[in-house]
């Protein structure tokens, strides 16, 4: 008896205090403005589009930005929340009607496009791909800090979420790059800017246990 209130007493002293994760929103709003620091920087390193005055008073231009905004933060809180043990997947499907807004938008777009430029407006634009490199560049940080503050999702749903992590990221950057680059169709909105961040959340989707492995966590378990 002496030995198990020894070993009782050897492990009291020895143990940490646990603190609780802030709250998902408390880590959104955390995570958010982290990212608008980023994108602010990038909008100010290139400036802001002339047109941008213009074309935040079209509304397929103001609901495909809205969308894409919105599916970021959204997406961002999702990830909060499915990553603690015990909360519902369901909170994956969050970010679905700003898709929807967002796809929404661009193919409102992709009609007036054509309606004043004919086929033309849906040439593939070679050119406008560099608004996607803009977006892999800003989206791939944010994602790794996001992943970094639930690091401990590794051994709870690491594909799912490290596919919101990286569609709220590449969201997000995708609304930043449109405050800078301009020139582009709605059908190369819809190539280079929602292409991009929906091949973004699929390949998240894949390495996403990979990913939390090299965090440590997933391994450790």
């Amino acid at each position: 008896m002496s030995d198990t209130r020894a070993l009782i007493e050897q492990l009291a002293g020895r143990a940490t205090a646990v603190h609780p994760l802030p709250s998902p929103l408390k880590r959104t709003l955390a995570w958010l403005a982290v990212a608008f620091v980023l994108i602010a920087a990038m909008a100010a390193s290139y400036g802001l589009r002339g047109d941008l005055l213009a074309a935040m008073t079209e509304p397929a231009q103001v609901l495909e930005w809205t969308g894409s905004v919105l599916t970021g933060v959204f997406a961002a809180y999702a990830t909060f929340q499915i990553s603690v043990p015990g909360r519902s997947p369901s909170w994956a499907w969050l970010p679905a009607l700003p898709l929807v807004l967002w796809l929404g938008g661009i193919g409102w777009g992709c009609l007036q496009d054509f309606s004043v430029q004919g086929p033309a407006a849906f040439a593939f634009q070679m050119h406008s791909g560099e608004c996607a490199r803009a977006i892999i560049a800003m989206s791939l940080p944010l994602a790794l800090v996001m992943i970094i503050m639930v690091r401990h999702a590794g051994v709870v749903r690491p594909a799912p979420t490290a596919m919101l992590a990286a569609l709220s990221a590449a969201a997000l950057c995708s609304a930043g790059v449109g405050l800078f680059h301009s020139g582009e169709t709605a059908l190369m909105s819809l190539v280079w800017h929602f292409g991009i961040v929906a091949l973004l959340s699929l390949v998240s989707v894949l390495v996403g246990r990979k990913v939390f492995s090299w965090i440590g966590h997933a391994r450790r378990a």
